[in-house]
């Protein structure tokens, strides 16, 4: 048996641009593909409405340049398609390596080439985080998975509203078909 070196946050950090998007799962490299343009679309529909409440709501919207460390040894760094921190959880500016807090909401769009399995283990990580609120958007199917740490998960239909208050006072529902159209 050959053991592999796991890569650490550190290392993720000082790699060079190559236009890729990476993700480090448990000490393991995961480079992604450029997004089609439905991903992007959806992604800012949902920053956008979550953008709109900020000042009201006393957070921040941040995209999906943004890692966050969730784990150590062996180190998980995801970047959320969109993250919401709380303004009083975040560190002082400037913002120049990774957050080590869990986001207050991760928002995740599928892909057609995301396999299930992927999707769950994102998940599964980013509840381990503490992280209260995950919202994983399916483009193709036009529905939400609402789920998060403490949460049971629902399935939201573009006929229902999305609400999540609960975790980011202020913010108003939104009906889902808003988030596809």
């Amino acid at each position: 048996m050959v053991a592999t070196k796991l890569m650490t946050v550190e290392e993720l950090s000082a790699l060079p641009d190559d236009g890729y998007q990476y993700e480090l799962v448990r000490g393991e490299l995961r480079r992604m593909p450029p997004p089609k343009p439905e991903h992007g679309f959806v992604c800012m529909r949902l920053a956008r409405w979550l953008a709109a409440f900020e000042e009201v709501g006393n957070f921040t919207v941040f995209g999906n340049d943004s890692g966050v460390s969730l784990e150590r040894d062996p180190d998980t760094v995801r970047g959320p398609d969109v993250a919401v921190f709380r303004n009083a959880d975040l560190p002082p500016r400037p913002w120049t390596s990774y957050f080590t807090i869990p986001p207050a909401l991760a928002g995740e769009v599928a892909s057609p080439s995301d396999a299930m399995v992927d999707i769950e283990e994102k998940i599964e990580d980013y509840r381990q985080a503490g992280v209260p609120l995950i919202l994983y958007l399916f483009p193709e199917e036009r529905f939400v998975w609402v789920d998060g740490a403490g949460r049971k998960r629902i399935v939201l239909s573009e006929n229902d509203e999305l609400d999540a208050s609960d975790v980011l006072p202020g913010l108003a529902p939104i009906p889902v078909a808003k988030l596809f159209r």
